[in-house]
């Protein structure tokens, strides 16, 4: 509830602080007489964006603040919570603008973001202008009234949350498979080459080995004809050098102990004897083994040429950086069998997820049809009452599109708020088809109906300052009278600050705040609490521009007729 609002030097006030109360306040003056200043500044204190703000005194800041004592429901503990202000008896919001535009907001005395007010907002107020009636013929604020209405705005926000993280998994799948996509033909070439590497098998200095190998066997024969030769001429022919070096070795025996000298060399032929019987042993086995085996040949052959091929092939010097490039292909193709899983279990998340919003949608809808049926009929009767004596409403609910067969990247058939679109439809008068609203509707039907609906949400929500800025354009006579009558019951669950030109709503007033224009150096204006008497001559002047006796009278039976 709004209890307090301190305006100074903005637009024509110097200066004004004003108390309201509980139930019907409101503001009345003549055109022109600055009404709507009020108004104009706890929107701005809110953050509202208002290219026609002019300071009284150019060489001064402007400075706003109101007062709110906060309803405590839930969704408003938790907002004071968040903000730090849960413990707050009251609220004091504030705005100041600088001489150079710059604004500056406050809550309880200390700087705040405007976004904070923002979202304080709808929780504190509930504004309605004159040309917030065009909102009423638009689909999305029917719908937003609707779910109000149903109590589904919870639904709603639980919808939207799981429809904007489905868009989210929805894109990143696309990324994911696109990525795939994108690789797809490398992928194949690597795949490709992993396969031919795996297959040749090649193994760290295998090349070396099967090089000394080839050349080996490339040379058998030569190798065992040296062997035998050498084998001859040592051991074979007639005084062959193991025969000689033996004789020498005999002869020098017999003097070994004599001398040091004559023992070494006898050493050294005994050790020549030993190396070349050794020497003799290695030959054969030699010999034996390095037979020329022409299938051995091209097998080494064709192994060689197959890892210089592959060398080549990959533009790698050696066999290192060959089984370098095999383990990044291996790795690589690892990563692509990871993608192609993940993109997997994406898949079945999001044939899960997208289950499940239809599901959501589906109760969604359910229960917004139930509502709309009795809002409808609330709503019938509520216009009836507003002077619309022969009127019929109905709200018709439909689906954004077909919902069967799409595929899961395809959520086509919702939005945010779910899967239904709304449409108020309106007729006036008897016989006459019900069209929707904004092809029949008149400027004061649309008053009254935006009136009616705001009766009956209200009383399903928790308290909020609802603020009535001239709503009553192109409505008069009895009809006035049916109009004061809601705006007073409407009052009588949440405190309503309206701003009028009607008597007959004025009447109704617990707090009558009266406009004035005052001149002098500078032109201004004030605004006061009326009393009971002072209330009932500013009615007689909303009635016919002067006070005459017969407005004073007219004026009274108006106050009377609200008590009554």
């Amino acid at each position: 509830m709004l209890s307090e609002i301190y305006i100074k030097n903005y637009i024509l006030v110097p200066e004004l602080r004003m108390s309201f109360g509980k139930g019907l306040t409101v503001i009345s003056g003549e055109t022109g007489a600055g009404k709507s200043i009020v108004v104009g500044s706890i929107g701005l204190i809110f953050g509202d964006v208002n290219s026609g703000i002019e300071p009284w005194n150019k060489e001064e800041p402007i400075y706003l603040e109101a007062t709110f004592i906060p309803f405590k429901d839930q969704a408003t503990k938790e907002m004071l919570t968040e903000i730090g202000a849960e413990d707050e008896e009251e609220l004091i919001l504030a705005r100041e603008i600088s001489v150079a535009g710059k604004s500056t907001y406050f809550l309880g005395g200390r700087r705040v973001s405007a976004a904070i007010l923002k979202e304080l907002k709808p929780l504190l107020l509930d504004f309605h202008h004159q040309r917030d009636q065009q909102k009423i013929l638009q689909s999305g604020y029917q719908l937003e009234l609707l779910d109000r209405y149903g109590e589904t705005s919870g639904m709603r926000e639980d919808f939207g949350a799981m429809y904007r993280q489905i868009r989210a998994d929805i894109r990143s799948l696309d990324e994911l498979i696109r990525r795939q996509e994108e690789n797809r033909h490398m992928l194949e070439l690597y795949q490709y080459q992993y396969n031919e590497l795996q297959a040749a098998a090649i193994s760290e200095g295998e090349d070396l080995a099967l090089q000394a190998e080839y050349e080996l066997l490339q040379n058998s024969a030569e190798i065992s004809t040296l062997c035998q030769e050498i084998h001859e001429d040592l051991f074979e022919r007639e005084n062959s050098l193991f025969d000689e070096i033996s004789r020498y070795c005999f002869r020098l025996e017999q003097f070994a102990q004599m001398d040091l000298t004559l023992t070494e060399a006898h050493n050294s032929l005994s050790e020549a004897l030993a190396s070349l019987q050794e020497s003799s042993l290695s030959l054969d086995a030699a010999k034996d083994r390095i037979t020329h085996d022409p299938a051995r040949l091209e097998f080494l052959e064709e192994r060689l040429n197959l890892i210089n091929e592959l060398l080549f092939k990959h533009k790698v010097k050696d066999i290192a950086q060959l089984l370098l490039l095999f383990e990044e292909r291996k790795q690589t193709l690892k990563s692509s069998d990871e993608l192609s899983e993940e993109i997997r279990q994406a898949n079945l998340k999001l044939e899960y997820d997208h289950g499940k919003l239809r599901e959501a949608a589906e109760t969604l809808s359910k229960k917004r049809t139930k509502a709309a049926k009795n809002l409808a009929l609330e709503l019938k009767e509520s216009i009836r009452k507003l002077a619309i004596k022969d009127a019929e409403f109905e709200i018709r609910i439909d689906k954004i599109s077909d919902s069967e067969n799409l595929s899961l990247r395809d959520i086509s058939f919702c939005n945010e708020s779910g899967q239904d679109t709304v449409s108020f439809l309106f007729s006036a008068n008897p016989g006459m088809a019900l069209k929707p609203l904004q092809a029949v509707a008149s400027g004061g039907e649309m008053s009254r109906i935006l009136l009616g609906i705001k009766e009956i949400i209200s009383a399903k929500e928790s308290p909020r300052l609802i603020v009535l800025d001239e709503i009553d354009t192109g409505i008069g006579g009895k009809t006035a009278d049916y109009v004061a009558r809601c705006i007073y019951n409407l009052a009588k669950h949440s405190p309503v600050l309206c701003i009028t030109h009607l008597a007959q709503i004025a009447a109704y007033a617990d707090h009558h705040v009266a406009v004035e224009k005052q001149s002098g150096e500078k032109l201004g204006v004030s605004l006061k609490t009326l009393n009971k008497e002072e209330q009932k001559v500013e009615i007689a002047r909303m009635l016919s521009g002067t006070i005459t006796e017969a407005s004073l009278k007219h004026a009274k039976e108006l106050i009377i007729k609200k008590i009554g």
